[in-house]
């Protein structure tokens, strides 16, 4: 069921989100998403294409990226490396997404409560129901410098995106390169 709490994952708009909005723009974001996943006369590529700029506005990709590798490795590499490491990891979360859009069958994504977790932190709790099963899937938002919040990390049913990635990165990188860290981002899901 993990992949198919994916499918949510990587999804994007045009307009910046305020603390008020949030649940309702990210609830006609998940209804937009899941219309396109439901057109049977598209592949999934194409699907894929019409959902990334949906959410592309609300992930904050460079935050991910770095909390992803953790500050200790983060702090290690060069400027190039930093860029190209983003830029694999950002076209890895997408292609993993592109994977797990023919997974989706009936589920609604609901939103459930939006919690302050502090002033600059908040959590949209929402819930995957499906014909048998529910699954929780947070979404934890930042407030950037800008004042816009934008999401870092999602609990999908109580696990990390963030963490689970930092596990794997820090796997490779305890006994290989970087280099061999990017190479590896293509298996890793």
């Amino acid at each position: 069921m993990k992949t198919l709490i994916s499918i949510f994952l990587i999804t994007v708009s045009l307009f910046a989100l305020e603390k008020e909005s949030i649940s309702s723009a990210m609830e006609y974001k998940i209804n937009r998403a899941t219309q396109i996943i439901k057109k049977t006369d598209l592949t999934y590529e194409k699907k894929a294409q019409m959902i990334f700029p949906i959410f592309e506005d609300v992930f904050d990709y460079r935050l991910i990226t770095r909390l992803s590798l953790g500050r200790q490795n983060w702090s290690k590499m060069t400027l190039e490396q930093k860029e190209e490491f983003e830029k694999k990891f950002i076209e890895h979360l997408k292609s993993s997404y592109v994977d797990k859009i023919g997974l989706y069958t009936d589920e609604v994504l609901k939103i459930v409560e939006l919690k302050e977790i502090g002033e600059k932190r908040l959590e949209l709790v929402t819930q995957l129901v499906g014909s048998k099963d529910k699954y929780n899937i947070t979404y934890k938002f930042h407030k950037s410098k800008t004042g816009d919040w934008l999401i870092y990390d999602i609990d999908i049913i109580g696990i990390s995106l963030i963490q689970t990635y930092r596990s794997q990165f820090n796997n490779v990188l305890e006994n290989e390169t970087f280099e061999a860290l990017l190479g590896k981002l293509q298996t890793l899901k």
